[in-house]
């Protein structure tokens, strides 16, 4: 009985109210329900195909497009047009504040060290390549190696995440100071500023707050006046002499067109013609328009990504977890030839993820059956996708989630396991012939 209310339970988490399994397991536990859910059926069948439709209608227009892409420029490369964006996270070296909250020498690695496996064949913890190692970003060395290595591998740039809290109190900056400094790593570079609380449940949640965020008018000014230096240096990616920021969260900024105004207006006070900002869609699809944003980007995988196949879930004898589990082809059909939008969305892939090294069994995501293979997949469709669109003002830039996001399991950076796979499959694609699309 107990594993049947677990059974009903979880699938009501996964899929709703009305969805087939758990109406299934509601007519079970009670048959009085019946007629009620037989009139509901029709609206749920109706809905299901005409989103069919929509995906499939959208499919044959990003076919139109790109056959006419593919026919003007069939003798260049990807790479002519592509530009591989990866972001990076700069928490692998030690700050005061890390040692005090978790404990002397804190740094990511810490977390990813101590990952366990959680079931059968779950792959942790997932151990750096011996090429890499356990290297502290306190090194600059560590990021002109980095740097090198993805450069070869086809990826265009790094998107530093930024870290501007409250009385404008900056965290992990060290790196990005460094690399600054060293003005030979000769590499292209962007910010995305990290605007959530930062808590002991890595969530960006309002509960066991550590650092807070603040969004006083001051306070966000200083952190578009610090970040100044950066904008003008010569590597920082810009869209017609506009410097690109992404913000993670722009859509819980309060007031966020009149803060975008005033950073317009002191980046060309600088120098420059404006700002090109880029809201990362996770949790919510806003309109980066409605934001006084130019642009938005998708963020692999999604937070309202399609979850695992529950017959699939109990079969692996995942269903007593408390774990939120997709698979791999759920986050690439959740991403690709999505309905249109009236703005440009840059694409975003990942190899994988898995918080589990940060969270335990707490672990709000988890992709299953992730492989080189698929991300191949995954990051072919966005090529064609945007290479589509043409997205001329977005400067055809793919997001990549990530570089070294180890413990969130998204990383491209050589492992163990998987050594130079994922970047090899970035640097062949970039290799192909746009004819061979």
């Amino acid at each position: 009985m107990q594993h049947y209310n677990n059974l009903y339970k979880i699938s009501k988490i996964l899929y709703g109210k009305l969805h087939p399994y758990t109406i299934l397991y509601r007519i079970r536990k009670s048959p009085i329900l019946l007629p009620y859910i037989i009139c509901c059926l029709p609206f749920l069948v109706l809905k299901f195909v005409i989103q069919k439709i929509k995906t499939l209608i959208y499919k044959a227009c990003i076919n139109i497009r790109f056959n006419k892409f593919k026919k003007n420029n069939c003798h260049k490369q990807v790479s002519d047009f592509i530009k591989p964006l990866a972001l990076y996270l700069p928490q692998y070296h030690e700050i005061a504040e890390n040692n005090e909250w978790w404990g002397h020498g804190f740094t990511e690695w810490t977390n990813v060290k101590k990952a366990k496996p959680l079931f059968k064949n779950h792959y942790q913890p997932h151990i750096p390549h011996s090429d890499i190692g356990y290297y502290d970003l306190s090194d600059v060395n560590v990021m002109r190696k980095q740097a090198k290595i993805a450069k070869e591998y086809g990826i265009y740039g790094f998107c530093f995440y930024y870290y501007h809290f409250a009385n404008s109190k900056r965290l992990l900056e060290l790196p990005i100071n460094n690399w600054l400094r060293a003005t030979d790593i000769n590499f292209p570079f962007c910010f995305a500023w990290a605007n959530e609380n930062w808590t002991r449940a890595w969530d960006g949640g309002d509960k066991e707050v550590i650092m807070p965020q603040d969004y006083d008018e001051n306070n966000i000014l200083q952190m578009i006046n610090n970040m100044l230096p950066a904008f003008k240096d010569d590597r920082y990616i810009k869209i017609d002499n506009r410097p690109v920021l992404f913000v993670y969260r722009a859509e819980i900024i309060p007031q966020i067109k009149r803060l975008t105004n005033q950073w317009r207006k002191v980046v060309k006070e600088n120098g420059f013609d404006d700002l090109y900002l880029v809201s990362m869609q996770n949790f919510k699809q806003e309109n980066p328009y409605n934001m006084g944003f130019d642009a938005a980007s998708e963020f692999a995988p999604q937070a309202n990504a399609k979850l695992i196949d529950f017959p699939k879930l109990c079969l692996k004898d995942l269903c007593d977890k408390n774990i939120n589990f997709i698979t791999m082809s759920n986050v690439i059909n959740t991403l690709t030839y999505r309905s249109a939008v009236n703005y440009p969305r840059i694409k975003c892939i990942c190899p994988s993820w898995d918080n589990s090294p940060r969270k335990g069994e707490k672990a709000s995501r988890v992709i299953l059956e992730t492989s080189p293979n698929l991300f191949k997949d995954f990051m072919y469709r966005a090529v064609i996708e945007t290479l589509s669109l043409s997205t001329k003002n977005c400067d055809n830039i793919l997001l990549i989630n990530a570089w070294n996001e180890w413990g969130e399991g998204a990383h491209v950076e050589p492992d163990e396991k998987y050594g130079y796979e994922w970047l090899n499959v970035i640097k062949t694609i970039q290799n192909l012939s746009i004819n061979k699309l």
